[in-house]
């Protein structure tokens, strides 16, 4: 998924370059939702003894291309129904195809899968970069597990 930062009661909006997005999770959280055409579709919720953290596998039915989902996200300091609020869309169809055909391509290379990484922050393309790099099919790789933990250790600073 493309990268993102919450703030709190803030909104912020990302074009996806994947059908099944992670959501990354950087700050300890007490509640995510998940809404489509105004309805919740998919919530966790956590406390202040066990918040949600890390990245949680999308919950539900694929992004299709050009879909607004809402995640609605709310911090560990947050009031009761005080969130901050992601718009996820689908990219185009093309774009979301190439994703999958890319990752089925570098499937099991390492390698290639950290220069197609590069590739993609060099080009100023970070929603491709940020899916790649918290693919679930990303090939198993210390290098890519280390840059997944500096990343969330960094709190996906812009």
């Amino acid at each position: 998924s493309s990268r993102r930062r919450h703030t709190r009661y803030g909104t912020v909006t990302g074009v996806q370059t994947c059908a099944l997005p992670i959501l990354v999770v950087i700050e300890p959280l007490l509640e995510v939702r998940l809404e489509r055409n105004g309805q919740v579709v998919w919530q966790r919720q956590g406390s202040r003894q066990a918040p949600i953290t890390g990245p949680i596998p999308w919950p539900g039915a694929p992004l299709a291309p050009g879909e607004l989902v809402l995640v609605r996200l709310r911090p560990l300091q947050a009031e009761q129904g005080s969130f901050a609020h992601v718009q996820l869309i689908g990219g185009s169809a093309e774009r979301m195809a190439s994703t999958t055909a890319l990752m089925r391509r570098l499937a099991h290379q390492p390698a290639a899968w950290i220069q197609a990484i590069d590739r993609a922050l060099a080009a100023g393309d970070v929603p491709l970069a940020w899916t790649l790099l918290f693919a679930p099919n990303a090939p198993a790789s210390a290098e890519l597990q280390s840059l997944r933990q500096q990343v969330i250790n960094q709190g996906c600073g812009e």
